[in-house]
């Protein structure tokens, strides 16, 4: 989960990243992660599910930074105004 700061359950500070970090994915206090003890225990399914999302957003955003040179460059402003202009007998 933090490989953005670089640290592992091990290392100093992890905890208190980790409740930043959940906060900010979820809108929950710090406080209320707190509670979920040691381990972040929660059987709330959607903060799970939550939690889920932000990880693939996170997924994507690094294969995207990773292999950016490689996409192709849509200009997505041109794209909209030729599905505006296709002729409606065209699918």
């Amino acid at each position: 989960m933090l490989t953005l700061y670089g640290l592992k359950p091990e290392d100093w500070g992890y905890r208190q990243k980790a409740i930043a970090e959940i906060s900010r994915a979820t809108g929950l206090s710090p406080n209320s992660i707190k509670g979920w003890g040691k381990n972040f225990d929660t059987d709330s399914t959607y903060i799970l599910k939550l939690l889920d999302y932000a990880d693939m957003a996170n997924e994507l955003a690094l294969f995207v930074n990773k292999y950016n040179n490689l996409l192709p460059r849509i200009d997505v402003i041109d794209t909209i105004n030729a599905i505006d202009r296709k002729p409606e007998n065209e699918g």
